[in-house]
Parts: C-alpha cells; sequence; structure tokens
C-alpha cells in the first residue's frame, strides 16, 4: 500500500486498515521515511498513542532487519519526539544507540544518564544524549544563563553530566541542564581570554588584524574603541605602542572598518569570511610549518562534515600540503616526517584513497633517532598523534622502541598516540615498558605521568605500582611549582592536568590505590600532600580522608623516633643520591638511548647483539632510576630530636670500648648514604647498626658475621647530629 493511502486513511479515522497497510509500507526498502512519519503524527494528533506506538516499533524493528540501523534510529528519534513517554521506544533507542556507537569506550554510561533515567521524559533524554555525545574533551561551550564560556573536560558518569570548566572553577551539568549549552567557536575571544591567553597574546604580536577581528566576531560586531581596549589591553600589553603598529594595519583590513576621527568605532564588514576562508587564511599565514600541519589537519576535521568547508578551501589545503610534503622529502627531520604523515592524511580524507608516502622506513627512523629533537618539533599534540599513526603504517625498524624512547617527553595525548600506536601491532610488551621508563624518569612530562597515572588507577598498567606513580605525581606537582624554565600559563595548564587525572571522578581511585600500598609507601603519600604548593586545602584534605581511611594510625599524635620502614638519612646523602638519579637520568639513560637508536639504524635488530645489548642496560637504568626515586621519596631527615635518646638510634654517636682489644672506639650510626667507614660513620640499618640500635649505656652489642664476632662495652651514647 502506498504511504498516501495510509494517510488519507489516518485522517478518515480508519485505523484497523491503517495497522493493516502499515506492515506493507514499512516492509518497502524504499519507502520515504519522512512521508512515512507522518502516519504515526497524525494518529498521536487524533488520540491514538498506542497504536501509534505499535506502528513505530513495527518500522523500527523492519528497518534493523534491513540492515539499516541509521534509518532506525531516525525512526526512533522521531518516535520519541511524538511519544515521550514511550518505554518501548526508549528501549528501542538505547539498543540502536549503543549498536551504532559502542565503540566509544563512555557511551554505556551516556546511555544511563539519559535513556536509563526515568525521571527524564524521551525527548528530553534524547537532546541530553546527544548533546553529551557532541561534547568532546576540550572543545568550547557557551552556558547561555550565565553568559560565560567554559572548557569541556569531559563525561563524569559518577557526577551525573558533562564536567565543563570556567575560570572560576567546574560545573558539572546534568542532562536537565545540558540545554543551558551551546557549542563555541575554537576561537572564541572569551574561551581563548580564559584558557589559551598565551595565544592571543602571540596573537597580537604576530596578527594584530586577526586579533581584533576574534574579539569583534565574538563580542560586538560594532565597538568603540575605547570599549575595544578593556579587552584588549591586558593581553597586548603596552597599549599604545601595540596600537600604533595595529591602526595600519586595520585601515588597510578586507574584513574590518574603522571611522574617522580621534574615537573611532571598529566594525565587521558586511560580508565577513566563511569559516572555511578563515581556516584558509589562517593556513597560509601560518608562522611555521607545524602551524600549518596543525591547521590543515584542523580543516580534515572541518571537511568531515558536510557544508563546514568550502571544497575550493580543501582543495587548495591538499595542494600546499602535497607540495610542502615533496618540498621536505629530502630532509631527514622531525618535521619532514610529519609534513608526510599529515600530507597523507589529507589525501585519504579528501580523496578518499592513499597517497604514496613522501617518506621511507629509512628516512622515518632517522627522524625518530634523537627523542627530545622528535617531540619538541612535533609538538602540536594532533600532529603528533597523526605523525605516529604514520609511522606505524611505515613500520620502520626499531620505531616501537623509538616510541617508547620518547614516550615520558610526550604530552598525554602523546602518549596515548604512541600507545595506541604500538597496541594496533600487538606490541602490548612495549607499552608496557614505556610505563616503567616513564616511572623512571624524573622529569617526565606532567601529561605524561597523567595518562600513566589514568591508566595505573584504572588498573590497566599491572607493570608498574600505581602507588609509585601516586608518589611520582605528587613530586611533580610540587617541582611544577618552582620550575623557573616554565610561563605561568604552561605551569597552571600542567598543574590542572595532573590534578584533574589525579581527582578524575572525584578521586575514586585513590581510596583502590591507597588501600594496596605498602607503609613506607603511604608515609611518602601522606609527606607530599601535606602542605604541597600545586593542591588546593580541598584537595590536600581529600588526600588525608583516603590515607586515613586506609591507616589511621599515620594520624595519631605520638609517633615513634624510629621506623623500620623509612630511609633515615642527611641532607648531604639525600643530596648524594640525587646526584646518583641525576647521573643516570641525565647522563647514562640518554647516552643508552643514542645506542639504541645508532644500533637500529643497522637493519635488522633481531639479531643485533649491541642493539639487544643496549636495550637490556636501558631496563635495567631505567629499573634502578624508579628505585632510587622511591627511595628519595620515602627518605626521611634525621634531626636532633630523633637522636636525642638515653639508648642508641639513628643519628646516635657510640663511644664504645672493644671488648677483645680493650680500646675505646666511637661510632656514628646515620642513614645507608651516609656512611663512610673511614670516618667512623656507619648506616644503621647495616649488620653493624643492628647490633648496636637499641642498646644502652652499659649494654654490650654483639656484631657476628660468619664464624668471626665481636663485642663492645657502651660507655656513652649522645646525638651525632
Amino acid at each position: 500500500m502506498h504511504v498516501d493511502e495510509l494517510l488519507k486513511l489516518a485522517k478518515k479515522g480508519k485505523f484497523d486498515e491503517v495497522e493493516a497497510g502499515w506492515v506493507l509500507a514499512a516492509g518497502e526498502a524504499e519507502a520515504d521515511l519522512e512521508l512515512l512519519l507522518a502516519v504515526p503524527q497524525i494518529l498521536v494528533d487524533r488520540g491514538q498513542r498506542e497504536l501509534a506506538e505499535t506502528l513505530l516499533w513495527y518500522l523500527v524493528d523492519a528497518l534493523r532487519e534491513q540492515g539499516r540501523p541509521e534509518r532506525a534510529l531516525a525512526a526512533a528519534r522521531r518516535g520519541g519526539e511524538l511519544l515521550p513517554g514511550s518505554d518501548v521506544l526508549r528501549g528501542l533507542l538505547a539498543d540502536l544507540y549503543g549498536e551504532l556507537h559502542g565503540h566509544s569506550d563512555d557511551v554505556g554510561d551516556l546511555l544511563r544518564l539519559t535513556l536509563g533515567s526515568e525521571d527524564l521524559p524521551l525527548d528530553t533524554a534524547l537532546v541530553a544524549l546527544e548533546t553529551l555525545m557532541a561534547l568532546r574533551p576540550g572543545c568550547y561551550v557557551l552556558d547561555r544563563q550565565r553568559g560565560v564560556v567554559g572548557r569541556v573536560r569531559g563525561v563524569d558518569a559518577e557526577r551525573g553530566g558533562a564536567v565543563v570548566e570556567f575560570a572560576d572553577g567546574e560545573k558539572c551539568y546534568g542532562p536537565k541542564m545540558l540545554g543551558r549549552l551551546e557549542p563555541a567557536e575554537d576561537d572564541d575571544f572569551r574561551a581563548l581570554s580564559a584558557f589559551e591567553r598565551d595565544r592571543l597574546v602571540a596573537l597580537a604580536e604576530s596578527d594584530p588584524q586577526e586579533l581584533v577581528r576574534l574579539a569583534l566576531t565574538t563580542l560586538d560586531r560594532r565597538m568603540a574603541l575605547r570599549r575595544l581596549r578593556l579587552y584588549l589591553e591586558p593581553i597586548v600589553g603596552s597599549w599604545s605602542k601595540w596600537w600604533s603598529r595595529a591602526r595600519d594595519m586595520l585601515r588597510r583590513s578586507a574584513d574590518i572598518g574603522m571611522t574617522a576621527g580621534g574615537s573611532p568605532s571598529l566594525f565587521l564588514r558586511a560580508k565577513p569570511l566563511t569559516h572555511g576562508e578563515r581556516l584558509k587564511r589562517r593556513f597560509d599565514s601560518a608562522e611555521d610549518l607545524l602551524g600549518r600541519l596543525a591547521t590543515a589537519l584542523h580543516v580534515v576535521r572541518e571537511a568531515a562534515e558536510p557544508g563546514r568547508v568550502e571544497p575550493e578551501v580543501v582543495g587548495h589545503v591538499a595542494r600546499e600540503l602535497a607540495a610542502l610534503a615533496r618540498s621536505r622529502q629530502a630532509d631527514a627531520g622531525p618535521l619532514a616526517l610529519a609534513a608526510a604523515a599529515v600530507a597523507e592524511a589529507a589525501a585519504r580524507s579528501f580523496g578518499g584513497g592513499e597517497s604514496a608516502p613522501c617518506v621511507g622506513p629509512d628516512a622515518a627512523i632517522e627522524a625518530l633517532r634523537e627523542p627530545e629533537e622528535f617531540v619538541a618539533a612535533v609538538a602540536d599534540p594532533q600532529v603528533l598523534a597523526c605523525t605516529l599513526e604514520f609511522v606505524r603504517r611505515l613500520a620502520p625498524p626499531g620505531w616501537q622502541d623509538a616510541l617508547v624512547a620518547a614516550m615520558p617527553l610526550m604530552s598525554r595525548e602523546g602518549c596515548e598516540a604512541a600507545a595506541r600506536a604500538l597496541s594496533a601491532e600487538g606490541a602490548e610488551d612495549a607499552v608496557a615498558q614505556g610505563r616503567r621508563e616513564l616511572l623512571a624518569r624524573p622529569e617526565s612530562h606532567a601529561g605524561a605521568l597523567a595518562w600513566l597515572w589514568r591508566d595505573s588507577a584504572a588498573g590497566r598498567a599491572d607493570e608498574v605500582d600505581a602507588a609509585a606513580v601516586l608518589i611520582q605525581v605528587l613530586t611533580k606537582l610540587t617541582g611544577l611549582v618552582r620550575d623557573a624554565d616554565l610561563t605561568e600559563a604552561q605551569r597552571k595548564e600542567r598543574i590542572a592536568e595532573l590534578r584533574s587525572a589525579l581527582f578524575l571522578r572525584g578521586g575514586a581511585a585513590l581510596g583502590d590505590v591507597l588501600a594496596a600500598a605498602r607503609p613506607e609507601q603511604l608515609v611518602a603519600v601522606k609527606a607530599l600532600s601535606e602542605r604541597n604548593p600545586a593542591l588546593t586545602d580541598a584537595m590536600q584534605a581529600d588526600l588525608a580522608k583516603a590515607l586515613r581511611q586506609v591507616r589511621p594510625a599515620l594520624f595519631e599524635k605520638a609517633v615513634p623516633p624510629y621506623e623500620e620502614n623509612v630511609v633515615y638519612t642527611t641532607p648531604a646523602g639525600v643530596a648524594k643520591r640525587k646526584a646518583d638519579l641525576e647521573q643516570i637520568a641525565h647522563v647514562r639513560l640518554p647516552q643508552v638511548i643514542r645506542e639504541i637508536g645508532q644500533a637500529a639504524g643497522f637493519g635488522d635488530v633481531s639479531d643485533n647483539a649491541e642493539y639487544q645489548s643496549a636495550v637490556q642496560e636501558r631496563a635495567r637504568l631505567a629499573e634502578r632510576a624508579a628505585r632510587i626515586q622511591e627511595e628519595i621519596a620515602e627518605a626521611r631527615l634525621i634531626t636532633p630530636e630523633l637522636a636525642a635518646a638515653d639508648h642508641v638510634t639513628v643519628g646516635s654517636r657510640v663511644r664504645a670500648r672493644n671488648l677483645d682489644s680493650g680500646q675505646e672506639e666511637s661510632f656514628t650510626f646515620l642513614g645507608p648514604w651516609d656512611a663512610d667507614v673511614e670516618r667512623g660513620i656507619y648506616a644503621y640499618n647495616a649488620p653493624l647498626g643492628r647490633a648496636f640500635m637499641g642498646k644502652g649505656v652499659g649494654q654490650t652489642a654483639t656484631f657476628r658475621m660468619g664464624t668471626d664476632e665481636r663485642r663492645w662495652e657502651i660507655l656513652a651514647v649522645e646525638p651525632g647530629v
């Protein structure tokens, strides 16, 4: 039966005939879906909601049987709008979204928050679900009610919604509040002012016209200069100097007009650039190659949505990228590799096929030979991810080890991309080695540590101790506050990333990690979290609460003067141990990594003894560095109060008589890093030190080594520090 006939029957109230004819119409593969869905609309208008629900259920089921889940979802979504109280359609929609988007890790959480909530009408739940799926981490949104722009952190199932970061803190938007949010452009002036001020500062220097255009586009298409100055002066610094340069550029602008007079107004001209034209201009005017590559990938993503970018812009970017890749073909550097990777990605996206790579395996491994140089050159996270995927496809000899060596230097996005590339080739052992090296290197990037903590706290990284990772994160947070090499914006960004990872989902993983930690690790976490300058008071309180639940004794007032599971030492001992760590991290490990790269360059590594030996040495050094770092984190300074006991303890200086020779001897018991036998300084936890520990004046200390036995009578005990 034709759909037109069904519509006539529905309008005439012949509902039995409608139901009979619907079965035939719904089974036609080429039926006009929009026209077909007009029938349930008429039934709802006539009060036949139950019949409308039955027909919609049959239509969705028929479309699924035909192997057309997208059309089935469209029909079910329309049904949800017509019948917001239908449990049948709610169940169908949940199944269809799960079927079509099951590849997404968080789709189950999203469905539970929306379609799984009986408090939400079906139409409201659908809008909330679509909104949540569109809110990818890092994108900007406008809260219309508050009139402020924020940055999406992600969806938090435990908090029940999307978490958005604002200048004054985070806010969680549940399904009922999501209607307040609307997407904001990546170059929204308000968003950049709050979250990417460095980008605006750079723009003020390189392209004043673009800075003004962003402000006018976002804030008001026409603004008096005195009002515009209020927004721009905090960014440009010296206003008079900047304005004298920007004024001449703006007068020649094709996009921005400026009225005459001493107090002019600035305005956007009637025909502004399209989004695609702005991307093209950004691509063409990028100051360096990395900027062009990053913009090109932006075009690739935008072009995937119909109508977002004009075909001529796509063509222009594709041609320029191909020319860039060819022009750098002879260069073996990291950016040549990145250019080839982005050019291939663009060719596959724009042209629907794959282009022949402009860089071969030998050039690729050469670009990866120096990890620090590679990561510093390919600093943009999206370009780095694209480059790593390109390397995986080329699969040059030794590429997996090169990625492992680079991971401690990468951002969180870079580590995720490297792990994806390695896992795609089944190299889970290499991912595990990358995690171990990252933990062993104290200079690891804050983003890499954030990635490691997320993985270890979630139980995805059994090869590393999650508590040791937590200690590393807390140590890094303290170091970031004091790192003079970072700009203030970099400092804030890295601290925020680590704090966000540490307290992900309200810090739910902290309790599990602390419950499995060793006693000395708990002591280290407590010491590192108390008065940590990078943590807010609330964060410190949350960590203290989690520690107290696991080990209340940590917070008892009476603290014993000497704990077995703690490394006691002096400031000189700590400095000595840190020097050992620095030697490994900054001299030996980089040297071995270079040796691995050089050995890999000789070809097949399976029978390369130099290569295998260097890899083993790297693992040994990484393990030793991790052990030293943990020891330093767990160390405790020997204080005069600790040494002021009437018996031998850590920090004691002892005068004793050798009962074999009758001579008086002096012993000072400090930490294992302070030991110097020639100066009479011994480690308190060495066999000799343990023989004296706890003994008082007049008592005898007995030291046995094999069949040899020595005894001393203790004459005096005093502090040795």
